[in-house]
């Protein structure tokens, strides 16, 4: 199996946001005739705006003089990127004329105060006949000393390239992911008949939501990377289990088996293995010493702790006579030293379980060659317990047929089955590749899932442990192998949350099934400043969840719980646009959302303005009790002509909570900071929910807002002098919930003094 390559972010080739527009951070197009702040990694090479290297315009970056195969243009983004929030960096590539064409990499550096990470983010054949368009999303999940995005050419150390149309966006903020607690686990769901398990990286052990995810459904985890040879033992005799120990104990503090994966196999095995000091291949004698120094210090360290190992991996190959793999731990000791190697492992803990693992053992030859090779290290007393079945399948390949002959095959051999590695990609082919999840394979998957775990079902005898590579389509090799691109082949989306194929799963195992969503929803606006909700009954449903946004199409807050088919809303504002999903629950779990349903509530305060100009407001700080507040804002222009940004004026009201100075700042405009004034005016008298508003003014040189466009996210931020604490729960402008850019009339816009949006508080 392939590296799992998602470190502390998650990345996709292609770009498709769920809601909302990309915020342009940067964008480099050379225009000026300089390089603009890229410079050489190795501080050799050459960076200047040439006229060859123009994709568009006059000018391109053109990269030459390297000597290393990591040598290339950087550039620093270290202040451009917050924690929490994702990115979509893109480029465009080009060989000079005459040259082959050749992988070239975007790449990331990442720099920690203890350690520097260089992360892959996607990758392209780059040729001299046309551009190549490199873009990929990038996910911060926790702060760096320093970061640069560069372009590298791994295969060629002096390959010449250019580099154009370089940009840097920031994706719509969705609000915080939040799992779905109400519906079943899946670890409940297959107990008594097999293990639930999924790989992960230690990444995902950074942010609750993915922790929540792992612990709620699965009982088995597999470390995906840092029990491996290269993360444990990278220099002889010089170990790290800096890693593998934080992997292995998170498991072991939330009551999961572990899987550990791998200790022989021909990738991931430093050269140094294999190797003496001049370089040649070392004896069989001095390998075995190597490798069983290896086991015992790796197994021994987690023994009674990881109760199953890999002990080899992919060492079949059909194409040979003896069907076995050619690397180098064949090519010094032969087939022996597979035999070594499960010897070893079962000194260094008897009581582990011990495998051997491979994909594609449903092809006849390459399950024939895996068979044989069992058969002679069954005979030769061999402590080996059991076959791994990877299952990196397709939508399109194998047949279920060959899949379910393998198991039983191999079950004939008195041996545990574990399928290991479980993903089904969403393509037939390297050339395809899909924006988004057509609805039509998600059914296609889903239908499929259902007939893997109905296999797996009927073969509870030898089958004890079904792994899946990866706990969601965030967190999956298939996004860059074997080739960049986005792909869908886990049970939870990137948010996530529960695709189809999960409910598919689930049904192989429960009778009664999850209600379905309610239909029928209405929202109803009343005089007396509520909403009320109406829906039809679901089958079977005990109870039901209202979920309510301020924006179209979530993200929801659970708001009530009912048994009946009604709901009345009473905590709403005047003037307020608010929309909801509801859910059917029963004991097995809960629906998912209803059609969405929306009112805006009546009542209370003066009528708004009508007019062409809208202002978007988000909390850039939910805290209610704390230090500072951050307003964010964004103008549209839903006109039929161009506004001067200097006619513009914005009002955000609140409460002081304390007559102390307060200070403005401007963390962030797309059109300049420098253009953005902030004032803080106190009321004549205080009014509910205001004793002050901030207000914002634009300067001459901050442009227009052209047809059907907008200002731009403009982020502000006030504190008070002494750092004491605001109180803004009662505050008029203020909304916890909103925490992705929506239409806010408790915020006010307005136009050479003149009122154009929202609705000021009234006394």
């Amino acid at each position: 199996m392939i590296t799992l390559l998602v470190p502390l972010y998650w990345a996709v080739p292609s770009v498709h946001a769920a809601e909302g527009e990309n915020t342009l951070i940067l964008s480099h197009d050379f225009e000026d005739g300089t390089v603009q702040n890229w410079s050489g990694r190795g501080e050799v090479e050459t960076l200047r705006a040439s006229a060859v290297a123009a994709r568009t315009g006059d000018y391109g970056l053109e990269v030459s003089g390297r000597a290393m195969t990591w040598h290339g243009p950087a550039l620093d983004v270290t202040e451009l990127l917050e924690v929490g929030q994702t990115y979509v960096f893109t480029g465009w590539v080009k060989l000079p004329a005459g040259a082959s064409s050749t992988n070239l990499n975007m790449s990331l550096q990442r720099t920690l105060p203890d350690t520097t990470h260089y992360e892959n983010l996607t990758f392209g054949t780059a040729s001299a006949g046309g551009w190549t368009k490199l873009t990929a999303q990038f996910k911060m999940l926790e702060p760096a000393n320093q970061l640069s995005v560069y372009f590298e050419v791994p295969d060629r150390a002096t390959a010449s390239f250019y580099v154009d149309d370089f940009r840097l966006e920031k994706l719509p903020d969705l609000g915080p992911i939040v799992i779905e607690e109400d519906i079943p686990s899946l670890q409940d769901a297959f107990a008594g008949k097999f293990r639930i398990g999924t790989a992960f990286t230690n990444n995902e052990l950074l942010t609750e939501p993915d922790k929540q995810l792992l612990t709620k459904h699965f009982d088995s985890l597999t470390p995906g990377n840092v029990l491996k040879w290269d993360s444990t033992e990278p220099q002889e005799g010089m170990y790290n289990f800096s890693g593998a120990d934080a992997a292995v104990a998170f498991a072991a503090a939330n009551g999961q088996e572990i899987r550990g994966h791998t200790l022989v196999w021909h990738t991931q095995t430093p050269d140094w293995v294999f190797r003496d000091a001049n370089g040649n291949l070392v004896s069989k004698t001095v390998l075995y010493e190597r490798m069983q120094q290896h086991i015992e210090t790796v197994m021994e360290r987690y023994q009674g702790r990881i109760y199953a190992w890999d002990v080899v991996n992919e060492v079949i190959d059909a194409s040979e006579p003896d069907g076995l793999r050619r690397s180098l731990w064949y090519q010094i000791a032969g087939e022996e030293y597979i035999e070594k190697a499960f010897e070893f492992a079962h000194a260094a803990d008897p009581d582990a379980k011990l495998f051997i693992n491979d994909y594609n053992t449903h092809e006849p030859a390459k399950s024939q060659a895996l068979y044989n090779l069992i058969t002679r290290l069954q005979a030769k007393g061999v402590p080996i317990d059991g076959v791994g079945h990877q299952t990196h399948i397709s939508l399109f390949y194998p047949t279920l047929s060959e899949i379910e002959s393998s198991i039983v095959k191999f079950k004939a051999l008195g041996l545990e089955t574990h399928i290991t590695e479980l993903d089904v990609s969403v393509y037939s082919n390297d050339s395809q590749s899909y924006d988004i999840f057509p609805e039509e394979l998600k059914t296609q998957q889903a239908a499929l899932y259902k007939s893997l775990f109905q296999i797996f079902l009927r073969h509870t005898d030898t089958v004890k442990n079904v792994t899946l590579w990866g706990k969601d389509d965030a967190n999956t090799w298939l996004r860059t192998f074997p080739v960049a691109r986005n792909n869908w082949p886990l049970l939870f989306d990137e948010r996530l949350q529960s695709k189809p194929a999960y409910w598919s799963v689930l049904e192989t195992v429960q009778v009664e099934a999850v209600p379905a969503a309610p239909q029928n929803l209405t929202a109803t606006a009343v005089s007396d400043n509520s909403i009320n909700l109406s829906w039809s009954a679901s089958a079977s449903a005990t109870s039901y969840t209202v979920n309510r946004s301020l924006t179209a199409a979530g993200p929801y807050t659970s708001v009530a719980a009912v048994s009946g088919t009604s709901y009345k809303d009473m905590v709403v504002s005047a003037g307020t646009t608010y929309y909801y999903v509801v859910n059917a629950v029963n004991s097995v779990g809960k629906s998912v959302n209803s059609v969405q349903a929306s009112a805006k509530v009546q009542g209370g305060g003066p009528p708004e303005p009508a007019g062409n100009l809208t202002l978007a407001y988000r909390a850039g700080d939910t805290n209610l009790l704390d230090n500072q507040m951050k307003p964010q804002f964004v103008i549209h222009n839903n006109g039929t002509s161009a506004v001067s940004l200097n006619e513009l004026t914005i009002r955000y009201w609140y409460t002081v909570d304390g007559e102390k100075q307060q200070s403005f700042f401007c963390d962030y405009a797309q059109l300049g900071g420098s253009q953005i004034s902030g004032s803080i005016v106190k009321l004549p008298a205080p009014v509910p929910g205001a004793d002050h508003y901030l207000e914002l003014k634009f300067g001459t040189g901050a442009g227009v807002i052209p047809v059907g466009g907008t200002s731009g996210e403009i982020h502000t931020r006030l504190h008070k002098a002494d750092w004491s604490n605001y109180s803004e729960g009662d505050d008029y402008s203020f909304n916890p919930l909103q925490t992705s850019f929506a239409d806010w009339t408790k915020v006010t816009l307005y136009r050479n003094g003149e009122l154009v949006w929202g609705v000021e508080p009234i006394s």
